[in-house]
């Protein structure tokens, strides 16, 4: 993929306007419109996603579904640090699924080669492209399938990364591993022999139960959120280990490690009751995932409402609490709050639904008042008002 000047003269001229009405206009154009609307609309997702590669004119951008799958830079700045934490020796890499090149960049950043591979020619010229005006020079690109070129060779890794597609054949969106393209299920072992350690990038909704009964020898499981947004899930495997993995939540600058077992002989302490001016905290959806829930009674010094109900309460602040922390103001039920005109409203463990109880109240969305419906240690099933901290 080439652009002329005009082109990219154009293209720059028009970086912030509607792509759907830039269609129309520049359709007479001596142009290749199809190629500068997709770079029109790549920068546009690029600029929200990876401002670190928005700000390079020089790169070029994929059609709208790879930018759409690629990561986002915190998530990629992530995986970066976890590999410099794992993989001691960063001589040799593989990106088996390389998409539009975002975790292979700053994966790669410290290897001595790094080996792109990706399916789609196109994805491979852009990525080749937009690495020389990075200056990755360590940067080999490979046009095939990840599996077949590493079944096919000798070279051993000091790191494999692979990131399945989570798309059917149809274009419909898939969950299980084993739906997934490749799967990773069946080609595990041959990769943990291929590399000293794998890193296999996860759909969010998949569950963690599943993860461990599919795949052997995880050492780490990540879950990484983004705003409180889950956006992904890391494995790390590593054929010797065999023993417990450790489970972080990651949320911007929020962090929770621990182990299954330390949640399970855990013992939670629950609230015997709530009063105003009592502080109330939600875990950030990186814990609510990765089911870290009686440890944060013990790791913060808070009691929770109920066994299934995920909101914790105190007397004083927990200023380091990983999650959204809030003032209560009151207790009570539908009737008394049917006076508010605008409210924040999401439940725990409630017999209905956030929507329904939103038009129960007939409230509007926003505002500073935030609403919990949720249950108490003895059952009782409240509405909690408060205010965001």
């Amino acid at each position: 993929m080439e652009l002329t000047d005009f082109e990219k003269k154009i293209i720059e001229e028009n970086r912030d306007k509607d792509v759907r009405d830039l269609a129309l206009k520049l359709h007479n154009k001596n142009i290749n419109t199809t190629t500068v609307l997709q770079q029109i609309a790549g920068w546009q997702i690029a600029k929200h996603k990876i401002p670190d590669w928005a700000n390079n004119k020089e790169l070029l951008y994929p059609v709208h579904l790879s930018m759409e799958q690629c990561s986002s830079d915190f998530t990629a700045k992530y995986k970066a640090e976890v590999v410099t934490k794992l993989v001691k020796c960063q001589k040799k890499m593989a990106d088996l699924t390389g998409g539009f090149g975002i975790d292979f960049y700053y994966i790669s950043q410290n290897f001595e080669k790094a080996t792109y591979i990706e399916t789609n020619s196109e994805l491979c010229e852009i990525a080749e492209h937009n690495f020389k005006v990075l200056g990755r020079t360590n940067a080999v690109v490979k046009n095939g399938n990840g599996i077949n070129i590493l079944e096919k060779s000798d070279e051993h890794l000091d790191l494999i990364f692979v990131d399945p597609a989570r798309r059917d054949k149809d274009g419909g969106k898939t969950v299980h591993i084993k739906d997934c393209e490749p799967d990773v299920t069946e080609y595990q072992e041959m990769l943990k022999e291929k590399a000293d350690i794998v890193m296999i990038k996860l759909s969010p909704m998949l569950d963690l139960k599943e993860c461990r009964q599919e795949l052997k020898n995880i050492r780490e499981i990540h879950v990484v959120a983004n705003n409180n947004e889950c956006k992904e899930m890391l494995l790390i495997l590593d054929k010797n280990f065999d023993d417990e993995p450790n489970i972080f939540c990651v949320n911007n600058n929020q962090k929770l490690n621990f182990k299954t077992s330390e949640e399970s002989s855990a013992t939670a302490c629950y609230a015997d009751k709530i009063n105003n001016g009592m502080f109330l905290y939600e875990p950030n959806s990186a814990i609510m995932k990765g089911g870290a829930y009686k440890l944060l009674c013990n790791k913060y010094d808070v009691k929770k409402l109920q066994q299934s109900s995920h909101i914790y309460v105190s007397e004083t602040e927990i200023n380091d609490f990983p999650g959204r922390k809030f003032v209560i103001e009151e207790v009570g039920n539908v009737k008394i709050f049917k006076g508010l005109d605008k409210a924040n409203v999401a439940v725990r463990n409630f017999p209905i639904k956030a929507e329904e109880l939103k038009k129960k109240l007939k409230l509007k969305d926003g505002g500073d008042i935030y609403l919990f419906g949720t249950t108490l240690k003895d059952n009782q099933k409240v509405i909690i008002k408060t205010r965001k901290i």
